[in-house]
């Protein structure tokens, strides 16, 4: 596979700035827009703004707004009832108080929870039972951020639709847990690095099988398909790698191109067999 070609679904212009998002599990693409032109993660108090969600798909658009969200979020995802849920990826804890940096909104934009992941979030994504499965970069696992025993210290955690741990790695040693592949609540693979890549295959919450990546890939996010891996590299380069033994190769980068064979360059979604593209204010897609 050598190159991809997207269908442009959407011609599509905001005000806003896009900071964010994500492709949901029915394979719906989640924008996250606000009015700010720079945004500080580390900025406390949070100063509290609004926040619009754009719903995409091949039916067309739906935007949600988050009114006075003290909050900024870099995840975002749809729970089954069609609730939102949004989570920012830096949490601060101090002493007795921690921030709640996970929020679940209706579809008119109020309010129904709020609870902490905790820090150093990579990223999120909800099952088809509401589980919400969270990856941690190095500052979630070994501590920042004034977490001394930080929630994702086992690196890939499994939490309920109100926040409570229902379960976690505990057999591997991670630096990162850069990205996961969720297939369903019983099937996963996720990305990690300790001095080598390694990619996990998990069924029933158990190692099934563990495969090594060559070289050093930092994979945003990705998918399996019959070649191998499709992944993203800073969220804009596609690569793709087969697997040869136990090891997966990099094969090559994916050259994605229009109908007419003009190539497309821009912000880049991975979930599952769905993909999008975000470029020359259009949205693109394709499904493998």
């Amino acid at each position: 596979m050598d190159k991809l070609i997207m269908k442009k679904i959407l011609d599509y212009h905001s005000d806003l700035n896009f900071v964010d998002g994500q492709i949901s599990r029915d394979g719906t693409l989640l924008l996250l827009e606000t009015d700010m032109h720079e945004v500080d993660f580390f900025e406390r108090p949070v100063p509290r703004h609004d926040w619009m969600v754009r719903m995409i798909n091949k039916e067309g658009l739906t935007s949600i707004k988050l009114k006075h969200v003290p909050l900024i979020p870099t995840e975002v995802d749809l729970f089954t009832d069609g609730t939102l849920l949004i989570v920012q990826g830096r949490c601060q804890k101090e002493g007795n108080k921690i921030e709640r940096n996970a929020r679940r909104y209706n579809p008119n934009g109020q309010l129904i929870d709020a609870f902490t992941l905790g820090d150093g979030i990579a990223q999120v994504q909800i099952d088809e039972i509401d589980t919400i499965w969270v990856s941690y970069f190095d500052e979630g696992i070994f501590g920042n951020f004034g977490w001394d025993d930080p929630m994702g210290k086992d690196g890939f955690v499994a939490y309920s639709i109100s926040g409570e741990k229902v379960w976690s790695v505990t057999e591997h040693s991670m630096i990162d847990c850069d990205a996961f592949h969720l297939i369903n609540s019983n099937e996963c693979y996720f990305y990690y690095y300790d001095l080598d890549y390694r990619l996990v295959h998990i069924k029933e919450n158990k190692t099934f099988n563990i495969l090594s990546v060559q070289g050093q890939h930092e994979l945003s996010q990705f998918t399996i398909d019959k070649i191998g891996i499709i992944g993203t590299v800073d969220n804009r380069i596609l690569k793709y790698f087969q697997l040869k033994g136990k090891t997966f190769k990099l094969k090559g980068k994916i050259k994605l191109v229009d109908e007419k064979g003009k190539q497309i360059k821009g912000r880049v979604f991975v979930r599952g067999s769905y993909i999008y593209v975000y470029a020359n204010q259009c949205i693109y897609y394709k499904e493998l």
